[in-house]
């Protein structure tokens, strides 16, 4: 079976949750704390408006009354009987006749519906019919910040918990193997990805204890142990805004490809990709996933390299042969050490100079940090480039780009470099010259208008 993924976040605002928690539908206080999950305590027997209705009647009243359903998981707001249909109503904004609209009133009497038709039931909530949200909210502490998001990738579900959050580690782990549709494990984070091949350790909240997934990403399908590789669902769109960049015949560099989310479906789209990954397991399943995907072999080449001997001897390479031949692509996906790395590409081909005609374009990605006083992401990363590498390349960036929000200021940030004669002849002993940080750097630029600026 193949799995999909998805990332959820919650968008409930204190607002409402106060709203919520002020619902005759809420669960119970005595639910507050738990930290061993006990579903009776989530039973409640609460008075709802019900409209009885003719069933001749059932299809207009339908349609005007919609917006006032009572919806809940696993119950049905119109349910029939032998003599007519009852429509529940949601008891917050319906609590009595005159709580429907003018224009609804006027609508309902014209097919013979009127508040005599308005009865209130007993109706019995049980655990079942309460969303996750709802479960989370009614149970977590309301002083600090809540349980927010989570992703899924394949059937693991992934959370990365916060201190406040971790008693009720065990509660949230089984609140989500059993709403979240086609879960079957979940894992919480345990520390930071600062090791040398981007996995992080993990520990099993709930469910299998099974880290090998699958998920469709591209029209591609990516097979891989979630244990020990880095896959990241929030990049799903950033993969597919540069595979649309690139097109039949270009030349496509991937200095950190991980199992594939660029590489693979640019060699199905008869791309030349040469992909590299230092991590032994991300090459593994790289290289699994060009033949679960029927890729052509003649169009991607791997490699199991650290990045900066990639590009010094294959990209080098690479770059001699295709260069003004083919339009050449390169990704250097690490944000949290790209920037480290770029200067690999200062003086590369100094030894063989010729003159540029199809200049080459890198994508850096980086993290950059911002403050409650800063956070003009686009300069902070541009910052953290220019303080790694010898030249100063100020006016080869032709687009800054933010790929997505990681936390409270803090951006993942897309910088694209022109990779010209400049950088590429460069003499590494003339090349070292004091940088200056530019903060008007981005008057430079043409702006974001909604559409990627294609290259």
């Amino acid at each position: 079976m193949i799995f999909t993924y998805f990332t959820y976040i919650s968008h409930v605002s204190l607002r409402s949750l106060r709203i919520m928690a002020n619902s005759v539908l809420f669960p119970s206080s005595q639910v507050k704390g738990l930290k061993v999950l006990d579903k009776t305590l989530f039973i409640k027997t609460v008075k709802v408006p019900c409209l009885q209705v003719d069933k001749n009647s059932v299809s207009k009243a339908v349609l005007t009354l919609k917006k006032y359903f009572l919806k809940l998981e696993n119950f049905k707001a119109v349910q029939s009987s032998d003599s007519n249909v009852s429509i529940y109503l949601n008891p917050d904004s319906v609590r009595e006749w005159k709580n429907i609209s003018t224009d609804d009133i006027n609508t309902l009497s014209s097919i013979g519906i009127s508040d005599e038709n308005l009865i209130l039931k007993d109706l019995t909530l049980t655990y079942d019919n309460y969303s996750l949200d709802t479960i989370l909210k009614s149970i977590l502490p309301d002083d600090s910040d809540g349980f927010s998001s989570f992703t899924k990738v394949g059937h693991i579900v992934h959370v990365n918990l916060k201190d406040h959050l971790l008693p009720y580690k065990k509660l949230i782990g089984e609140v989500l193997l059993e709403k979240v549709k086609n879960c079957k494990t979940v894992v919480n984070k345990l520390d930071m990805i600062d090791n040398t091949y981007r996995n992080f350790h993990m520990e099993v909240l709930c469910g299998e204890d099974n880290m090998q997934t699958c998920v469709k990403e591209n029209n591609c399908i990516f097979e891989f142990d979630f244990s020990t590789v880095y896959w990241n669902s929030r990049l799903s769109t950033e993969h597919e805004r540069i595979v649309k960049k690139l097109h039949n015949g270009d030349v496509f560099i991937d200095v950190f490809a991980g199992v594939g989310p660029f590489s693979v479906p640019l060699a199905k789209k008869k791309c030349y990709v040469y992909a590299n990954d230092l991590n032994p397991e991300s090459y593994k399943w790289l290289n699994y996933n060009i033949e679960k995907n029927k890729v052509d072999k003649r169009h991607i080449k791997t490699f199991n390299k650290d990045g900066r001997d990639f590009i010094k001897t294959d990209v080098k390479s690479v770059l001699i042969e295709h260069l003004n031949q083919r339009n050449i692509f390169i990704a250097m996906n690490l944000p949290a050490l790209a920037v480290e790395f770029v200067d690999g590409f200062v003086g590369l081909l100094a030894e063989n100079i010729v003159e540029i005609s199809n200049i080459p374009i890198v994508y850096v990605y980086c993290f950059a940090k911002g403050s409650e006083t800063n956070t003009d992401y686009c300069t902070i990363a541009k910052n953290s480039l220019l303080q790694n590498i010898e030249i100063d390349v100020t006016d080869k960036i032709v687009d800054m780009f933010e790929v997505r929000t990681v936390s409270n200021f803090k951006k993942m940030i897309r910088i694209t470099l022109k990779l010209d004669g400049d950088i590429l002849f460069a003499s590494r002993s003339n090349s070292k010259r004091k940088v200056v940080h530019d903060d008007n750097l981005l008057t430079k630029i043409p702006k974001y208008n909604g559409e990627e600026k294609e290259q």
